[in-house]
């Protein structure tokens, strides 16, 4: 039992301070977390094994594989199959041969290899952190909601900062100076901050919503005057309660909307789409939901300056197209190396190379496509299987979460959470075409705290009684 609880505080450490040095997107907080995570969280896992002997399930399995082929992409292989496998990256080794008289007999699949084998370390210390989330929300259902409070508190410390940054743009990152005005929390790239907090917000109104709605079904079961007087007493401090998480929602709102972040903008009204279409309520009120949202984001933002967001949507035509070039530009990279990829981490690399036509003085360091840029660095067949696998995962939570409202007694305090995290993950893989948020531990790390919410949620209230379909009592 000690060591349960260790091990729940030492999680709630990692989610409250990931962020707070630039989302830990310097290689030695990078580093620093991965050892805390494989050696803390891996040792509690080996030290507590589950009674239940089970076989290893296609959700651990292809992760696995994914690490392990980075893995591989990073050792040294004979040259010889290095020729097969991916014959341009043999002739940049043949040609580097050339230059320096060397012969080098053993070489890497990929151009950045000792970067391919960090990640594949921090891939897996993310994987024992799913498997204990799962583990410590099945032990103790409230560390589940110790996590989400936790989790928004962050939120709101970040969305606060960067509204203020937005304010005065001389506050910086931290001790960083910053340029123009736009909100960044404490990450450097607003693109990566916008993507953090869309992923959190949802959270916020789901545990709003659970205050709300959980007492008014209390106070429905109420039978006499003075139980329903005590009742809306009671009723009164939750709603007090359920504000304080809609007022970090709407701080969160506002901060993606003014770090001008126009793909985590947009993410956001997805988002807010999705959670709203799957409520448990009425069309009606779902209408009046998806109102207030618009009204308040438009009316609180114009008190901010909307001007300056309409601005960065007016110029999405010349950036977009920019872009595009990229994408474009890294398709001979796609080609040449469709088989084995260049490697987690080496498209910076090899971007100087393959992109032509842009300015010399302007190093491209990312695709901003996170879908197209795993393709290059995993190869297709990698990639795809990758993919296919985050695709069956989304299709087994929104079945789940199908079945579920379906349901006569709903059970609130699973069927919010595991919506919201369903939907922030939805917004952060969508968010994922146009920019580069994948790359930042602390949004690495939230998503797979979501990604263990979910699951646990989802799969946990489709073990609630069934009923006759109908209309759900939470209406």
């Amino acid at each position: 039992m000690q060591f349960e609880k260790t091990a729940r505080y030492f999680v709630l450490g990692i989610i409250a301070t990931i962020p707070l040095v630039f989302g830990a997107v310097h290689p030695l907080l990078t580093g620093v977390y991965t050892f805390l995570l494989l050696v803390g969280l891996g040792g509690w896992l080996l030290l507590n094994p589950t009674e239940k002997k089970t076989s290893p399930s296609l959700n651990i399995l292809l992760p696995l594989i994914i690490i392990l082929w980075i893995a591989l992409q990073s050792l040294p292989l004979p040259i010889e199959i290095v020729e097969f496998l991916s014959p341009h990256r043999a002739e940049r080794v043949s040609m580097v041969n050339t230059l320096t008289g060397t012969i080098q007999k053993f070489v890497t699949l990929s151009e950045n290899g000792r970067e391919g084998l960090y990640k594949a370390l921090f891939l897996l210390s993310f994987l024992l952190y799913y498997q204990t989330l799962k583990r410590l929300f099945a032990q103790d259902k409230n560390f589940l909601n110790t996590v989400v409070l936790a989790i928004v508190a962050v939120g709101t410390l970040e969305a606060f900062y960067g509204l203020f940054q937005f304010v005065s743009p001389q506050v910086g990152i931290l001790w960083l100076a910053i340029k123009g005005r736009a909100a960044y929390g404490t990450i450097i790239y607003k693109n990566q901050y916008a993507s953090f907090l869309n992923m959190i917000w949802p959270l916020a109104i789901a545990s709003g919503l659970y205050f709300f709605l959980n007492q008014k079904k209390r106070i429905q079961n109420k039978k006499t005057e003075n139980q329903i007087t005590a009742t809306l007493k009671e009723l009164a401090n939750t709603k007090i309660q359920a504000i304080i998480y809609l007022f970090a929602a709407a701080l969160m709102w506002l901060a993606v909307l003014f770090s001008l972040s126009r793909g985590g903008i947009l993410a956001m009204v997805l988002v807010a789409m999705c959670f709203i279409f799957f409520l448990p309520f009425s069309k009606m009120r779902k209408l009046t939901c998806l109102m207030a949202f618009v009204v308040f984001v438009g009316s609180y933002g114009a008190i901010l300056g909307l001007d300056t967001v309409v601005a960065r949507f007016n110029s999405m035509g010349s950036s977009g197209a920019v872009r595009f070039d990229i994408y474009l530009a890294s398709l001979p990279l796609l080609m040449d190396h469709w088989l084995t990829g260049i490697g987690v981490g080496a498209y910076t690399l090899l971007s100087p190379v393959y992109l032509k036509g842009f300015p010399v003085n302007i190093h491209f360091d990312r695709v901003h496509n996170e879908y197209l840029e795993l393709f290059i660095e995993l190869g297709i067949p990698m990639a795809s299987l990758l993919f296919l696998w985050l695709a069956f995962q989304l299709g087994r939570m929104l079945r789940n979460i199908i079945d579920t409202t379906r349901l006569l007694q709903l059970d609130l305090n699973l069927f919010l959470p595991g919506l919201a995290s369903f939907c922030g993950l939805l917004g952060f893989l969508i968010h994922g075409v146009v920019d580069f948020g994948w790359r930042l531990p602390a949004n690495l790390l939230y998503a797979t705290t979501l990604a263990a919410i979910a699951t646990y949620c989802l799969e946990n209230g489709m073990r609630q009684p069934k009923g006759k379909k109908g209309e759900n009592k939470a209406t």
